[in-house]
Formats: C-alpha cells, sequence, structure tokens
C-alpha cells in the first residue's frame, strides 16, 4: 500500500451525492479524496493506497459502518486510521457505539464544511503526529538492539580476553584446552537440544553462551601459584584444598569485573560454569556439594567435556591416556561425578569433539 506526501481521505457513503460533496470539501482543504459506496470497494481503495483518515457512515448495504470499523480496527495495517462516522442518526446510541468499535469522532448529517474542516484537520495531524512517534520508536528499538548487540560482542570479548589469563597458569597446551572446552561446550549443548528430555529447551543464546561461559572455566587458577599448579606428582591435601578454591576465587574476579550479575544473563552462566564446574552428580564435588539437578546444567556440561579433555591431555603430573582409556574412566563416573543423561548423549557424539 503505498502513502502520498498530500493526505489522503476516503469516504465511505453508499450515496453517491453524499460522497461527491465530502470530496469537494477534502479538496477546498487541499488534501486528495476518494469514495467509496460499498464495504467491498472501500477494502479495495485501501489495499491501492492507504488513506490518513476515514469518514464513514452508519447506514451502509453490504456491512454497516460499525462492522467496517470493526474490521479495519482488527488489522494492524489500519488500525492506526483515524475513522470519523458520520450519519444522520443522532441518538445518544448511535454515538456510543461509534466510539466503542474505534471511532476517534461522530458528525451529524448535514455537514457544514467548517465543522469538517476543524475535524479532518485535528485528526490528520494527530495522525501524523502518532506516525512520527512510531517511526521514532522504531528508530529507538533499531539504535537499543545495535547496542545490545555490540554490549553483547564486547562481553564476549572480555570473557576471551579474561580466559587468554589462565592460558599460562597452569600448563603448556593450557590454550588448546580452553578452545577444546568452548568447542565442545557448545557442540554437547546442541546435541541436547534433539533429546527428549532436552528437545527445544535448549535456546541459540544458552548455546552461544556456553561456547564463551566455560573458556573462563578455571579462570580462578590464577589466584594460585604456579609451584602448586605445576608440581609434579600427587599434592598434599593442604596443596589440593588451595587448588580447590579455584572455583571461588574466579567468581570472586567475574563479579569484581561485574557487580550486576544477576541482571546479565550472559554473564552469570560464566559464573556458574566457573563456581560449580567441579560440583558431583553424587554430591562429592565442591565448593558447596550440590548433587544431581540442583547443579546448573551449563556447569554440567563443563564437568564433563572437562574431565574428558584432561584425561586426553598430557599434566605435568599425569601422562596422557588413549582414548579408551578415557571413555572407560568416564563411564565409570556416570551416576557418580557426571550427570547419566548428558554422559549419554555426550558418548554419542564423542567422534565429534574436539581433541586437539
Amino acid at each position: 500500500m503505498e502513502r502520498n506526501s498530500v493526505p489522503d481521505i476516503l469516504i465511505i457513503d453508499d450515496v453517491v451525492l453524499n460522497g461527491q460533496l465530502l470530496i469537494g470539501m477534502i479538496k477546498r482543504m487541499g488534501y486528495e479524496g476518494r469514495a467509496a459506496t460499498t464495504a467491498s470497494q472501500a477494502f479495495e481503495l485501501i489495499r491501492e493506497k492507504m488513506p490518513q483518515l476515514i469518514l464513514l457512515d452508519v447506514s451502509m448495504p453490504d456491512m454497516d459502518g460499525y462492522q467496517i470499523c470493526e474490521v479495519l480496527k482488527a488489522n494492524p495495517a489500519t488500525r492506526q486510521i483515524p475513522v470519523i462516522f458520520v450519519s444522520a442518526e443522532e441518538d445518544i446510541s448511535s454515538k456510543v457505539k461509534a466510539f466503542e468499535v474505534g471511532g476517534v469522532d461522530f458528525l451529524k448529517k448535514p455537514v457544514e464544511y467548517m465543522e469538517v474542516n476543524v475535524r479532518v484537520n485535528t485528526y490528520l495531524k494527530m495522525f501524523k503526529m502518532q506516525q512520527q512517534l512510531e517511526e521514532n520508536n522504531r528508530r529507538l528499538n533499531r539504535i537499543i538492539s545495535e547496542q545490545s548487540v555490540m554490549f553483547e560482542e564486547e562481553q564476549k570479548r572480555l570473557l576471551r580476553a579474561i580466559a587468554k589469563l589462565a592460558e599460562g597458569s597452569e600448563f603448556v597446551g593450557m590454550s588448546r584446552h580452553i578452545d577444546n572446552i568452548s568447542a565442545n561446550s557448545r557442540l554437547l549443548a546442541q546435541a541436547l537440544n534433539f533429546t527428549d528430555k532436552y528437545e527445544n529447551k535448549i535456546s541459540g543464546t544458552f548455546v552461544e553462551t556456553i561456547e564463551i561461559a566455560s573458556s573462563v572455566h578455571d579462570i580462578g587458577k590464577i589466584t594460585i601459584s604456579n609451584e602448586i599448579l605445576n608440581k609434579p606428582g600427587a599434592l598434599t591435601p593442604h596443596e589440593r584444598a588451595i587448588v580447590n578454591t579455584h572455583s571461588e576465587k574466579g567468581e570472586e574476579l567475574l563479579k569484581a569485573a561485574y557487580p550486576d550479575i544477576e541482571k546479565n544473563q550472559f554473564i552469570k552462566m560464566a559464573a556458574e560454569v566457573i563456581r560449580y564446574h567441579h560440583e558431583n552428580w553424587d554430591g562429592s564435588g565442591y565448593p558447596e556439594g550440590l548433587s544431581g539437578e540442583s547443579i546448573p546444567l551449563s556447569a554440567r556440561i563443563v564437568r564433563i567435556v572437562d574431565s574428558y579433555d584432561c584425561i586426553l591431555g598430557e599434566r605435568c603430573y599425569k601422562a596422557a591416556q588413549d582414548k579408551s582409556v578415557a571413555l572407560d574412566i568416564m563411564k565409570e563416573g556416570s551416576g557418580k561425578q557426571y550427570d547419566p543423561y548428558l554422559l549419554d548423549v555426550f558418548f554419542k557424539i564423542e567422534r565429534q569433539l574436539k581433541k586437539d
């Protein structure tokens, strides 16, 4: 439907003479006027060109004016067009019904030019202001949307930068480990969406977020001395207790950067992953000893892919394990360290996992 710079006014009246009279008035005001004598003809003229105002008679042959107005107000494309009823009826019930169906005003026949002029110009100005307001709102929404995307990208860049801090804190190959966890967390999250339990419950936002959030899972280890992190052989109970603090300390680091973490779902997931990725399904993990589905889903996902990658990789305190050995170890942890449902899905997609 095209719009014209000169306001276009549609008159809907089954009496041709009435329509011609109103068109003459409209043109005298400097506007364009068209007339329809039936509802079907009126709708066709609206499809051809969208009017800025409608003058509508109540008594019509196929649909009365009230019904026509209801149709217009039910259609999002025509809902905002002001409708002025023009009728020979003058009882209060007719006026009330006109306003109930969405009319903005009511003129009694026979109409006078000065009255029509005032009413038409008033509602044309209001309609123009409304269009300008809607356009401003659309522009504002576009700006907000663009800024939201930019803000999210900034968050992702910051989390990637934070993840980089941990690359040199523990072992050679930490960068590959982080890349693997990021890619595999995303893959497992995507796979869950094709299962009976999680079908259509894993949003695209969740997948995108866990890919980045998982990369900072061990950021807290930058607070642990390299002497402990790179110690060959077994740690003492005291040293192990120190290492175990990395999940809480990592969350503290993130909260220091983002004080309003609860208001930001993107950063909130990163905090969940950092704090809870060492919780075990049976409640034997740390720092809180959570169990089962009380552990956030994001952390349960990272728990699995992190463990698998660590078993496969070489560390200062252990040799790398073959894939078959790693899978056996993971199976042993089903229902203990790992969510058994997620682990079953993990086994199905294991060949697709990143293992660089």
